[in-house]
């Protein structure tokens, strides 16, 4: 009899256990989730005029983005460069969309885990005049893989989680999306990388320039591609006026002046369309550093076998190969 009451109460004792501890977890539970601040980013984006970036890619030094006029610009070191179009509007969206998934941890001993300490973070201020409305650091990032058949490489889907913490308090969050990755690139991924942008239905002559007399124009007429009276193969023509017509690069030349005039030139011309004029000075055998008047305060770098081969062809490159018998 002593031993089934003594059962009895082992048995109460461990409900009441379980339902203290149900109860206590379902407490926690709500005080996390009305007290998880969910709107880490309030800015009013008429009003930035400067975002400081120190990205763990270029080793925390410190990437400027300032407002000149109505232009925004991009700065590192010494030098100052126009920036890629709606860069700016799209990384103060992103941080605008931020949305927490979690509150990962309130503790600081627990930054390091998520790389977001002083010498493991990408950090970010942005201000409103001399006004800091934003320090931000963006540590670990984590992808998770779709259910689908073939994984989230071949179509399944995914998801990534970044972690990220305010540089005013403690707590680490969880937010859906690639920060990380939007915000922890170098310098020159910000860079205006044009070479060339243009509608290549619009395109009814493009002329190369070489040395020598190794020069010559492609001519649209009567529906047909012609160097001269010979006509040309218009797949190839149609292929090469797609990759030019959304052409650029991030291989900058920071040091180039140049002494003399380019070696090679190329130009577009058409209809409802402005002049496109891309020039190329050789520095050695296989080195060419090249300049467009769509981004003329920027220079690229390349080698022979690289975009310079992309963009500068020979008559041969547009006409159709003789099939042999």
């Amino acid at each position: 009899m002593s031993k089934k009451f003594n059962n009895n109460i082992l048995l109460y004792t461990l409900v009441i256990l379980v339902l203290i501890f149900a109860v206590v977890k379902l407490y926690r539970w709500k005080f996390t989730e009305s007290t998880l601040n969910t709107k880490l980013v309030e800015i009013d984006t008429s009003k930035v005029t400067k975002l400081l970036l120190y990205p763990t890619s270029e080793n925390r030094s410190e990437i400027k983005f300032y407002k000149e006029e109505k232009t925004w610009k991009v700065t590192k070191g010494k030098i100052i460069a126009d920036l890629e179009p709606n860069t700016m509007q799209n990384l103060i969206n992103m941080l605008l969309e931020i949305k927490v998934l979690r509150l990962a941890t309130h503790e600081k001993t627990k930054w390091a885990e998520y790389n977001l300490t002083d010498t493991t973070a990408t950090r970010i201020k942005v201000y409103q005049s001399n006004k800091k409305v934003l320090d931000l650091y963006i540590g670990k990032f984590t992808y998770q893989r779709g259910n689908g058949m073939y994984g989230g490489m071949y179509g399944g889907g995914g998801s990534g989680t970044s972690y990220i913490r305010r540089a005013d308090e403690d707590e680490v969050y969880a937010v859906d999306g690639f920060l990380t990755f939007s915000f922890n690139q170098q310098f020159n991924a910000f860079r205006n990388q044009t070479i060339a942008r243009f509608d290549k239905s619009n395109v009814n002559k493009f002329t190369f320039k070489y040395p020598g007399d190794s020069s010559f124009t492609v001519n649209f007429a009567d529906k047909k591609w012609m160097i001269d009276n010979q006509k040309l193969d218009s797949a190839k023509i149609s292929d090469y006026l797609s990759a030019m017509a959304y052409k650029s690069s991030n291989s900058f030349n920071d040091n180039f002046i140049p002494s003399a005039s380019a070696q090679c030139q190329l130009t577009f011309e058409g209809k409802n369309m402005k002049t496109v004029n891309i020039d190329a000075y050789m520095l050695g055998n296989d080195e060419y550093v090249l300049n467009s008047n769509q981004n003329s305060k920027s220079w690229f770098t390349s080698k022979y076998k690289g975009i310079f081969s992309d963009i500068f062809k020979n008559k041969k490159s547009f006409i159709t190969e003789k099939k042999k018998k």
